[in-house]
């Protein structure tokens, strides 16, 4: 199974542990995101529109060669900045991708068909290890 994990930047350190304790069970993390050494605290301006640019195309390909898109989803009542993860989701939904959330549901679209939820990382990786997830 191929899946590329989505989350707010500012998380990638967390999701980094993620991504290594899914390859240790089989499971091929696409999101090169991931391997970025910008500030977790960057703000959107910190780069040039050339960067930006290429990492959004990166992120396509990273989500077109997956199987599923896994979404690190936030409290709905604290506003967050920025918003990729909702476009990366939105993107995976619209190739027919299962999609799973791990976190609160979000926002409308986190109840739609093929979105799946868990409500902790725990959770998923025990779905993952039993082949209990959905696809």
């Amino acid at each position: 199974m191929r899946v590329y994990l989505a989350s707010q930047y500012k998380r990638r350190d967390e999701l980094r542990q993620y991504r290594e304790q899914l390859e240790e069970v089989g499971v091929i993390v696409t999101s090169n995101w991931l391997n970025e050494t910008s500030p977790l605290d960057g703000k959107l301006t910190n780069e040039r529109e050339d960067f930006y640019v290429h990492t959004a195309n990166v992120d396509i390909q990273d989500i077109e060669s997956a199987d599923a898109l896994v979404l690190f989803s936030e409290d709905p009542l604290t506003g967050v900045p920025r918003g990729g993860r909702h476009f990366e989701t939105g993107y995976a939904h619209a190739l027919e991708m299962p999609v799973y959330v791990v976190g609160p549901k979000e926002n409308v679209f986190h109840y739609r068909d093929r979105v799946y939820h868990y409500e902790t990382f725990d959770k998923f990786l025990k779905a993952v290890k039993n082949h209990d997830i959905v696809k």
